[in-house]
């Protein structure tokens, strides 16, 4: 899709989504770069409530300035939220599974409690907020900062049959922060409901919200160093230094030093700026925190040494 026309207020609501101070006066300035699926692609993976990302899609829909095809794709986009706010919030006949997720060791994606099993939303919402209370003291506010919990639905209903071993499947597994705000969701592919069409089949991806991938225009340069804090979707809070920077998926390429001191390479749109990312369930894209280090505040060769003898750089 082209480059799509918005009113001023709903673009620059969007844009306000992105945290990084640079990046958002980038795009503010030349939103002419961003076409309409971008806008999507921030809502979609932004740190917010699934409501509130909801509120925004159908704000795009009521735009008088859409194209038809432009209007088909929005409406489908809302209607794959809809669908995923309506399981979530629906009274009756659902199951949630949750866990608390966190880190290894090593930097992987590990269940750190449960599983817990509740009956709505909104008991599941004033367990996970009971369970922040009475684990709250000054040791487990560092934790806290990188966990959150993994929901699973499953609906009652559900025809066991249709499976291929006879086990309830899970609809949906949802992502909330520590406060009980859901900010993504996973349609499982065994799921019912799922739109259709070729198109249908892009939304859907839009919203699989496994992976941090955001391919928007940036302002940064070779040899840029950035603070990235993903927390709680990353193990922690990250130096990279960026040695190629282009506009495809893969065209800002960064190095930082792995944990065993080595430098590394990686994709930083595909959330590879730090060690063993591959073993994280990375939902949120270090896009949308990134901001540039000055070399007056801290200079590379100080972040690599740090590194290098074990400090943390968090």
């Amino acid at each position: 899709m082209g480059r799509t026309k918005l009113e001023s207020k709903l673009k620059n609501g969007i844009l306000d989504l992105i945290e990084s101070p640079e990046l958002h006066a980038y795009l503010m300035e030349h939103a002419e770069r961003l076409k309409l699926k971008d806008y999507v692609s921030i809502i979609a993976g932004a740190p917010i409530s699934l409501g509130r990302k909801q509120e925004l899609l159908h704000d795009m829909k009521r735009s008088s300035c859409l194209k038809k095809q432009e209007m088909d794709y929005v409406s489908l986009c809302c209607a794959c939220m809809d669908r995923a706010v309506q399981f979530l919030t629906s009274e009756t006949g659902t199951i949630f599974l949750i866990q608390l997720m966190g880190y290894d060791d090593k930097h992987k994606s590990d269940i750190m409690d449960g599983p817990y099993i509740m009956t709505s939303l909104a008991n599941t919402k004033n367990a996970v907020k009971n369970y922040y209370r009475e684990d709250m003291d000054e040791d487990a506010d560092a934790e806290w900062k990188t966990l959150y919990w993994r929901v699973e639905l499953y609906t009652a209903s559900q025809d066991v049959n249709n499976g291929e071993d006879g086990f309830l499947s899970a609809e949906y597994t949802y992502i909330m922060d520590k406060d009980g705000e859901v900010q993504y969701y996973i349609h499982e592919w065994n799921s019912s409901n799922h739109l259709n069409g070729s198109l249908g089949r892009m939304v859907e991806d839009q919203f699989f919200s496994v992976s941090p991938d955001l391919n928007l225009p940036v302002p940064y340069h070779p040899g840029d160093v950035l603070f990235i804090d993903c927390r709680p979707y990353a193990p922690g809070a990250f130096y990279c230094r960026l040695k190629e920077v282009g506009d495809d998926c893969c065209g800002i390429q960064c190095e930082y030093v792995d944990e065993e001191g080595n430098m590394e390479t990686g994709a930083l749109k595909h959330g590879d700026y730090f060690f063993n990312h591959r073993e994280v369930e990375q939902y949120l894209s270090p896009l949308y925190r990134a901001r540039i280090v000055s070399k007056y505040e801290l200079s590379w060769d100080e972040i690599v040494r740090r590194s290098k003898n074990g400090n943390k750089t968090t």
